[in-house]
């Protein structure tokens, strides 16, 4: 007599077994499951401190009368920020501010944004903000014009020079940004509007900058920058109730920055005394407990972002740089020939511009490369492009002949065929999703199907895929290292395809 079903465990990892059909567990993540983990938590050698000091300053760096406001701003994935409190305002109102900036010290991997923004939690000056983003290296720093929208959708243009040699190999000097701007104390002139009816009614940013003085000869000088916006960004419920500054959300360095003769909405600010701006962890010292490319993802015990039943859950901070990190299940070995499944609750806690990852079935094997560069990966990619924001698409890669070259281990190339359209993971919502793959769909081709919510896309398997293979056993998440920023993404109630079962 055929057994119809079986279920082992109680409580942390269900496993129900259909006799002839596949073994799928269900996790909830009340307790540690004890999945596999590489290079998942990554501890930083020699925390830095770091020592936020910016606010009012009785200073001449940026104007000719005493006071104005700036200071040293760490870039850290602790938010701090110095904001004066706006009406607030949408991206179907008129926005214009001007002033003056002087930068007198830059490290490399610093970061400050100067704008409009949101006052929120762990995201200040990443949804919801327009304005400028500084860069900073040894010699100056360069500056981006942006908008990010409610959705996490961003639109924008270099405003120092960006040179890309397509003649040169990636990471051998192929990206040349000059740090145009000053680090020396030079004083510019800035003007940044918002024109809501601007482009056929989508909306458009204008900005211009120049130093006060003698020119530099920097590319920018004399030049108006123009962005429309695509059409529907005034649709994503955007708000800003602050100007001021923000750090650079990711660890970093320090940049030391002043602002002067501000003019925000047709209002002078008078730095003649001190402002009393909002602030928040703008005076602060503490030691930098992350950095840039440390992963840190796998059970979280104490959070419950996703949404499940109880406190429990699956994530963390996944770089999209570093070493090739994942936090896995063993399952399988299962092919591209069977009928694989998964399904959960997903949330994006944090997901800047340049930031992704992947969740899916893969060769645990592999210990070098990320699956979407050696391949054996059946899954869901979870990324930009910027404009925006990040996909939640179907994404795989059959088994590969060739094993990509030592030498591209800092930015190797993505071989993964990926849908390139789909459902937008918009961050601080929590949605339900679900992955099919049917190995007999399109003609037995195969196909895998990703719903988010109430959307879904397919990607069909490209002909001979499927019996080029795969060998799949693991399940969970994993890194691909492309150079960018970091999400915190958060998964619960998983329910996935382990392995196939036989029986009479």
């Amino acid at each position: 007599m055929k057994v119809l079903a079986m279920v082992i465990g109680v409580g942390l990892g269900l496993c129900a077994s259909v006799a002839g059909a596949q073994t799928v567990r269900m996790q909830s993540f009340e307790a540690d499951p004890g999945w596999e983990g590489y290079n998942n938590h990554i501890v930083p050698e020699a925390p830095k401190t770091v020592k936020q000091d910016f606010g009012y300053s009785a200073t001449t760096f940026a104007g000719k009368d005493k006071g104005e406001v700036g200071g040293t701003v760490w870039r850290d994935s602790k938010p701090a920020w110095y904001a004066m409190q706006v009406a607030p305002k949408t991206l179907s109102d008129r926005l214009s501010a001007s002033g003056t900036v002087a930068i007198t010290e830059t490290q490399g991997s610093s970061g400050i944004f100067l704008g409009w923004f949101k006052k929120g939690g762990d995201d200040a000056g990443r949804q919801n903000s327009l304005g400028l983003r500084f860069s900073g290296q040894g010699s100056g720093a360069r500056l981006t014009l942006q908008l990010v929208t409610a959705t996490n959708q961003a639109v924008g243009t270099k405003i120092t020079t960006w040179v890309v040699d397509k003649s040169k190999p990636i990471g051998e000097g192929r990206k040349v940004r000059p740090p145009e701007i000053k680090n020396d104390g030079t004083r510019y002139a800035w003007q940044l509007d918002y024109d809501p009816a601007g482009a056929n009614g989508d909306g458009e940013m204008r900005f211009t900058m120049r130093s006060v003085g003698e020119p530099t000869g920097a590319s920018f000088e004399g030049k108006t920058f123009t962005v429309a916006l695509p059409k529907g960004y005034k649709d994503h419920g955007t708000t800003f109730d602050h100007f001021g500054f923000v750090n650079g959300m990711r660890a970093g360095n320090a940049m030391t920055m002043y602002v002067d003769d501000l003019v925000e909405g047709g209002k002078a600010q008078d730095f003649a005394s001190d402002p009393a701006w909002d602030a928040s962890g703008n005076r602060d010292s503490y030691l930098q407990t992350d950095k840039g490319a440390a992963h840190d993802f796998g059970f979280s015990a104490g959070t419950n972002f996703a949404g499940g039943k109880s406190a429990g859950e699956l994530g963390g901070t996944i770089w999209r740089s570093g070493d090739y990190a994942y936090y896995a299940d063993r399952v399988g070995p299962l092919t591209l020939n069977d009928k694989i499944e998964a399904s959960g609750k997903v949330v994006l806690s944090v997901g800047p511009p340049d930031s992704g990852m992947y969740i899916g079935w893969f060769n645990g094997a592999e210990k070098e490369f990320s699956p979407v560069q050696a391949g054996n990966f059946l899954g869901i990619k979870i990324g930009g492009p910027t404009r925006v924001g990040h996909y939640f698409v179907p994404s795989y890669l059959s088994t590969q002949t060739k094993k990509p070259d030592k030498g591209d281990k800092k930015s190797p190339p993505n071989l993964a065929i990926e849908k390139a359209t789909g459902a937008v993971l918009v961050p601080k919502r929590q949605f339900d999703w679900k992955l099919t793959y049917d190995p007999d769909a399109e003609g037995g081709k195969g196909a895998i199907t990703v719903k988010l919510g109430e959307e879904s896309v397919t990607l069909p398997l490209k002909p001979g895929d499927k019996e080029k293979g795969a060998t799949l056993d693991r399940f969970g998440l994993f890194t691909i290292n492309r150079g960018g920023a970091y999400v915190k993404i958060y998964f619960d109630d998983l329910t996935y395809t382990a392995s196939k079962t036989t029986g009479d």
